[in-house]
């Protein structure tokens, strides 16, 4: 049986810039595809009331963009 997920994408002032919501088997597989994402930034993973966890993937922010190439 599948679960509905939440997951947040958050900006460095933590605020939620962008929510998904995916269906999930279990905590494992939620946070999975969370991982899976290709958008930068802080991500929390949310069940109902109760915070699955939450994924750092800002370290391409340091990166400059291509649009600094043109």
């Amino acid at each position: 049986m599948s679960e509905s997920y939440r997951i947040y994408r958050l900006d460095r002032a933590r605020l939620v810039v962008d929510v998904e919501w995916v269906s999930a088997a279990n905590d494992e597989e939620a946070l999975a595809a969370a991982q899976a994402m290709t958008t930068m930034g802080l991500r929390e993973i949310w069940l109902g009331r109760r915070l699955v966890g939450t994924i750092d993937a800002t370290a391409a922010d340091e990166e400059p963009s291509a649009a600094c190439w043109l």
